[in-house]
């Protein structure tokens, strides 16, 4: 399976270029954060986030949308850095309309994509003995997804999968897959392996990299969206 792979999109539309791509791929995942940005422009990013829902309207088996931290601080009223109060309204009023086009995880073959990755060590503290169970478990009771603390960067190994960082992530991944996620900004997306285990944190400043993934080989690669 080839799958791609579209980190945190903070307002822009690289995105976008992937439209023209759509066929060349068995699967197109984006990672969440539609909204917040230091430079916010209104309603362009309401507006962007709709074209998001449209594409994933226009083929659903094929595009899958991921809850984030930027995500649930309107859903949930959570309110985490860049929290937008003039608009939240409309966010979450977007968030609760679109609900059922999102999921926590996605899984294909023994490979991961959240937000923020999935720990095993959160995993246990909220009785979640099966990855297929994390999705359910929102549904059912989202308030295990908010922020944990007490670090104001997410580095909590009890962090969930919306809001923990790759260092956290590292210490308590879970065992026997290999993750994707975003979340985490850096100038380049890295991967890493741990115990023959890949973690791709694929986030960038400029959030324009596509994640390219081939399940059979595990190959990863990226590609700039420019």
């Amino acid at each position: 399976m080839k799958i791609a792979v579209i980190s945190d999109i903070h307002q822009t539309a690289f995105w976008m270029k992937i439209i023209d791509q759509k066929d060349d791929f068995d699967k197109i995942i984006f990672l969440g954060d539609e909204f917040d940005c230091w430079d916010n422009k209104w309603p362009y990013q309401m507006t962007n986030a709709e074209n998001i829902i449209k594409f994933k309207k226009s083929d659903p088996e094929k595009i899958d949308l991921c809850w984030s931290n930027h995500a649930i601080s309107y859903y949930l009223n959570e309110r985490c850095s860049g929290f937008q109060y003039e608009h939240a309204i409309d966010i979450k009023e977007f968030y609760t309309i679109n609900k059922d086009l999102y999921n926590v995880i996605y899984m294909y073959d023994n490979w991961i994509f959240s937000h923020g990755g999935v720990s095993s060590k959160w995993m246990k503290s909220c009785d979640i003995a099966d990855l297929s169970e994390i999705n359910q478990a929102f549904k059912t009771d989202p308030d295990f997804f908010r922020w944990v603390g007490p670090d104001d960067s997410g580095n909590n190994p009890n962090e969930g999968p919306l809001w923990i960082r790759p260092r956290a992530l590292l210490a308590t991944f879970v065992p026997k897959y290999n993750q994707i996620t975003a979340h985490t900004e850096g100038i380049e997306p890295r991967l890493v392996t741990r115990n023959k285990q890949i973690l791709v944190f694929c986030d960038t400043y400029d959030h324009n990299y596509l994640t390219i993934l081939d399940t059979e080989t595990n190959d990863v690669k990226f590609a700039v969206l420019d």
